[in-house]
C-alpha cells in the first residue's frame, strides 16, 4: 500500500503589448503571406487577429506582429526566442528543454495536470496538439502573438491568447532564397526555399530546414552535452487557383528531431523532517539520500557512484550552484521525436463579398522523452522502470497524438456590416507512457511503476462575429461561440491502474461553455484610434491520466474566464518622425482555475488537479518604435503583470479523506511583475552601390518570477531571480548589389547567468530544479536570394 501511494504521488512528475514592428523595414517576402507592409495607409502592417486582413493600427486587439524579415534580424529561430522580443510572453520549458508551453497574461499549464495549454499554437489557421516537442521553426512568413482570451474566433481554451504561425506561401515567379548559419558549440543550420510557379493556376513551394549544435549544459560524469539539437524539417507547399473565384492550398510538413534533453539542475530541496508555515514538506531526496539515510549502506561510494556524493544533498546543491551549466547524471539524455502535419484551405468567392472558406487539418507526433528528474546524481525520481512495461535506462516517458480538425466559415459584407460565421470540429487520441522508477539505486526500489493511458478529445462548436460601422469613425463588433466537448480517458494495460488489463477503466465526460467577444473602436483620425474590448473563453475539463481515478478523483471541470481591456494605438508621424505607439490595460478574472497539487496522504505525497475558485490579472503593455533618421531607429516595449489569487484556498479534505485538509494557492506562477525591452538599429554609412550596413542591439530585461504557486506552504524555495540580456547583430545586406548578405551577432553578449524556467517537483519528491538560459553564444549567417 505505502508502494502504491507513493507512486500515484510522485510518478505524476514523469509527466504584444505588441512587439515594437518596423513597417519601413518590412519588404514584400517570396508568396507574401499574414503580415505585409505595403497595403496600407502609412505602410502599415496587416495581420488577421480577427480572421481578416487588416492594418495593425486599426485592429482593436493587443497584437505583436513579425515578419520574415524582422524574425532573422532578432536571431529568432525557435519558440523560446520569442519571450525576448515579446515583453509578457513567457516560454518555459518543462522537465526538460524540449518540452515547452507558452504563458501570456498570466495564464499559464501547470506541469502534471492534463490540462489543455491557455496559450494555443496555429500554423495557417489550423490549431496544432502538442507534440511534447519543439517546433521546427524555419519558413514562417509571420508570426502573430494574440493576447488576451480568443474564445470566439479561435477556439476554446485559449484563455492567455494565440500563437499564429503562417507559413510562406509560393510566389509567382521562380525564385527562393538559401540561408547557411554558423556558430559556438558546432551550430549548424542550413534552411532554404524554393518557389515553383508550374503554370498561372499552380504554384509550389519546397523548403526544408536542418538545425544542429550542441547543448550548453555538460553532464560531468559522462563528458557529453545536454540540450543538443539535431533536427530535418521538409515542408511542400501547392496552391492551386484555376480561377479568380476558387483557391485551394495544401501545406504539408515532416519533421524529425534527435539530440538530447537539456536538464534542469538541483535547484533547492526540503530537509528531511522540514515544515514550512505549519505544513510538513515531502522530503523524499533528502530522506533517502541524505547523510542520515537508513539505505546509505546500500548506495555506491563516492560521485563515481549512483546514489552518492560527498556531503550528500547538501552537498552537491553547493556544488551545483559553483557549476552552472553542469549536472552530474547516470547517464544520457537522449531525445527522439517527429512530427507531421497536413493542411488544407480552400476559399470559394461565392459574391463580390461573400466567401466560403474551409480550413482542414491533420497531425500525427510521437516523442521519446527520457529524464533523471532530480538533475543530481541521486536516483530519486527516474523515467524507466523495470518491471510490467520496464525499458530500464534511459527509458523515458512516450507520447503519441492523432488530430484532425476541421472549420466552415463563411465571411461577408453587406454596406456597413461585415461578419464572419462557422462551425468547428476537432478530435484527437493521445497516447502516454510513463514509466517511473524511485530509489533507482536500492535493492528493492520504493516504486517501480508506470502510468499507460489513452486520453481522448472531441470538441464541436457553432460561432459568428458581426461588425458595425455606426458611423465612419465608430464600429462596434460582437461574436458569440458555443461549444460542446467530450472528454474521455482509458487505462491501458501495464499501467498502474491496469496491471494486467483485466480491470479496465474507462471514463467519460461530457462539458460545454460559451466563449464572446465584444469591443468598440473609435478612429479619432488617420493616426489615432482608441479601442474597448471585453470577452469571455473557457478551457475544458478532463481527467488526468497519472492520478488515482477511482470515484474520479481524476477528473477537473471547466476553467472560465473573462477581460476588459482599454487600448489606444498611434501609426504615423510625430513631427518628421515616423512613429508607432500601442498601449494597453486589461484586467482579467478567472474562476475553477485548472492547476496540479500534491497532498500528504498517510505521509506519502499524493497527486491531483484542482480549480482553484478564482484569481485576477491585471496590467498595462506598451510599445513604440520611431524612425528618427533613414539611418537611425529606437524602439521599446514593456509589460506590467500584476497577477494574483483572490479566493486562494483549495479544499482536498475529500478527494484525500483528511478531514479539515487545505492548501492555499499564495504565489502566482510565470508572471513577472516587470518584463521590457529596448532596441536600436543604426545604418552605417557605406557607399550606397556596395549595399546596406546595420548595426542592431536589443535590451531584455525581467524581474524575478516564481515557478511554484505554493511557496508559503508545501513547495518553498522556487522564486527565480530576474535579469537583463543584451544582444547585437551586424548585417550587410545586398553586399555590392549582388544576392548575397551576411550577418554576424552575438546572443547575451555580457554572459549573464540566469534561468529559463523552474521545474516544481517539491511536493512530490522534495526537491526542484531549474534550467539555465543560454550563455554568450557568438554566431554567423549568409544567405543568397535569387
Amino acid at each position: 500500500m505505502l508502494k502504491r501511494q507513493l507512486a500515484a504521488g510522485v510518478g505524476m512528475m514523469a509527466l504584444a503589448a505588441a512587439v515594437p514592428v518596423s513597417a519601413q523595414e518590412a519588404t514584400e517576402q517570396s508568396g507574401g503571406g499574414a503580415v505585409e507592409s505595403a497595403a496600407s495607409p502609412n505602410n502599415d502592417i496587416i495581420v488577421t487577429a480577427q480572421r481578416r486582413s487588416e492594418s495593425l493600427s486599426k485592429v482593436p486587439v493587443s497584437v505583436s506582429a513579425l515578419t520574415a524579415e524582422m524574425l532573422q534580424e532578432r536571431n529568432i529561430s525557435s519558440e523560446q526566442d520569442l519571450a525576448a522580443v515579446v515583453p509578457g510572453l513567457i516560454v518555459k520549458s518543462g522537465q526538460n528543454s524540449n518540452q515547452i508551453s507558452f504563458t501570456l497574461r498570466g495564464q499559464t499549464l501547470d506541469p502534471f495536470s492534463g490540462s489543455s495549454p491557455a496559450v494555443l499554437t496555429y500554423i495557417n489557421e489550423a490549431p496544432q496538439s502538442a507534440g511534447n516537442t519543439s517546433t521546427a521553426f524555419f519558413d514562417f512568413s509571420s508570426v502573430q502573438v494574440l493576447k488576451g482570451p480568443q474564445g470566439t474566433l479561435f477556439g476554446r481554451n485559449a484563455t492567455g491568447g494565440a500563437i499564429l504561425y503562417e507559413t510562406t506561401k509560393p510566389g509567382d515567379v521562380y525564385g527562393g532564397y538559401l540561408t547557411v548559419k554558423g556558430g559556438e558549440r558546432n551550430y549548424i543550420q542550413v534552411q532554404g526555399a524554393i518557389d515553383l510557379p508550374l503554370s498561372d493556376a499552380l504554384k509550389v513551394r519546397l523548403a526544408a530546414d536542418y538545425n544542429k549544435q550542441d547543448g550548453y549544459i555538460r553532464n560531468a560524469k559522462t563528458g557529453s552535452t545536454l540540450g543538443d539539437t539535431d533536427a530535418l524539417s521538409g515542408r511542400i507547399t501547392v496552391v492551386f487557383e484555376p480561377s479568380s473565384g476558387f483557391k485551394n492550398t495544401i501545406v504539408a510538413q515532416y519533421s524529425d528531431f534527435g539530440g538530447t534533453e537539456g536538464a534542469g539542475g538541483l535547484y533547492s530541496y526540503h530537509a528531511c523532517g522540514e515544515t514550512n508555515n505549519g505544513y510538513t514538506l515531502t522530503s523524499t531526496l533528502d530522506c533517502v539520500y541524505g547523510l542520515n539515510s537508513p539505505f546509505a549502506p546500500t548506495l555506491g561510494d563516492g560521485p563515481e557512484g549512483d546514489g552518492t556524493w560527498p556531503g550528500a544533498v547538501p552537498g552537491y546543491l553547493a556544488w551545483q550552484q559553483q557549476h552552472p551549466y553542469e549536472v552530474w547524471l547516470s547517464y544520457d539524455l537522449p531525445h527522439k521525436a517527429h512530427a507531421a502535419f497536413v493542411t488544407n484551405t480552400t476559399e470559394v468567392e461565392l459574391g463580390d463579398s461573400l466567401t466560403l472558406k474551409n480550413i482542414f487539418n491533420y497531425a500525427d507526433a510521437f516523442a521519446r522523452t527520457p529524464g533523471i528528474l532530480s538533475g543530481s546524481p541521486f536516483g530519486s525520481l527516474n523515467l524507466y522502470n523495470r518491471t510490467g512495461l520496464g525499458n530500464g535506462p534511459p527509458g523515458g516517458e512516450e507520447f503519441s497524438t492523432n488530430a484532425l480538425s476541421n472549420e466552415l466559415q463563411l465571411q461577408g459584407t453587406s454596406g456597413a456590416l461585415e461578419y464572419i460565421v462557422g462551425a468547428f470540429y476537432s478530435w484527437s487520441k493521445k497516447r502516454e507512457y510513463i514509466p517511473v522508477i524511485v530509489g533507482s539505486e536500492l535493492p528493492t526500489p520504493l516504486a517501480d511503476i508506470a502510468y499507460n493511458y489513452h486520453q481522448r478529445s472531441e470538441s464541436k462548436a457553432v460561432f459568428a462575429q458581426l461588425t458595425y460601422a455606426l458611423t465612419d469613425q465608430l464600429k462596434v463588433s460582437a461574436g458569440g461561440r458555443y461549444t460542446w466537448e467530450t472528454a474521455g480517458l482509458d487505462q491501458i494495460r501495464g499501467s498502474l491502474f491496469n496491471l494486467n488489463g483485466d480491470t479496465p477503466l474507462k471514463q467519460k465526460a461530457k462539458l460545454h461553455d460559451p466563449s464572446w467577444t465584444f469591443n468598440l473602436q473609435y478612429q479619432i483620425d488617420s493616426n489615432n484610434m482608441v479601442y474597448f474590448a471585453q470577452r469571455g473563453s473557457f478551457r475544458a475539463g478532463g481527467f488526468n491520466g497519472a492520478v488515482v481515478p477511482f470515484n474520479n478523483t481524476n477528473f477537473f471541470d471547466n476553467e472560465n474566464t473573462y477581460d476588459f481591456e482599454l487600448g489606444y494605438k498611434f501609426a504615423g508621424s510625430l513631427g518628421d518622425v515616423r512613429t508607432r505607439l500601442n498601449i494597453a490595460l486589461y484586467r482579467q478574472y478567472v474562476k475553477h482555475a485548472q492547476h496540479s497539487i500534491y497532498a500528504l496522504v498517510n505521509g506519502n505525497p499524493a497527486a491531483f488537479t484542482v480549480n482553484v475558485p478564482e484569481k485576477r490579472i491585471q496590467g498595462v503593455e506598451f510599445d513604440g518604435n520611431f524612425n528618427i533618421a533613414p539611418w537611425l531607429e529606437f524602439g521599446f516595449s514593456g509589460a506590467y503583470t500584476d497577477a494574483k489569487f483572490t479566493k486562494n484556498i483549495v479544499d482536498l479534505s475529500s478527494a484525500t479523506g483528511v478531514a479539515g485538509l487545505t492548501i492555499p494557492f499564495d504565489t502566482y506562477t510565470d508572471a513577472p511583475k516587470w518584463a521590457g525591452s529596448v532596441y536600436t538599429v543604426v545604418g552605417l554609412p557605406i557607399p550606397e552601390e556596395l549595399g546596406e550596413l546595420k548595426w542592431r542591439t536589443d535590451v531584455f530585461g525581467q524581474t524575478k518570477t516564481y515557478f511554484s504557486n505554493n511557496e508559503g506552504s508545501i513547495t518553498p524555495r522556487t522564486q527565480l531571480p530576474g535579469y537583463v540580456t543584451v544582444d547585437m547583430r551586424l548585417s550587410w545586406d545586398k553586399i555590392s548589389g549582388s544576392n548575397f548578405s551576411v550577418a554576424a551577432y552575438v546572443k547575451n553578449l555580457f554572459d549573464k547567468l540566469y534561468y529559463n524556467s523552474g521545474y516544481v517537483e517539491g511536493a512530490s519528491g522534495g526537491f526542484n530544479t531549474a534550467i539555465w538560459g543560454e550563455p554568450q553564444t557568438f554566431g554567423a549567417e549568409v544567405t543568397y536570394r535569387f
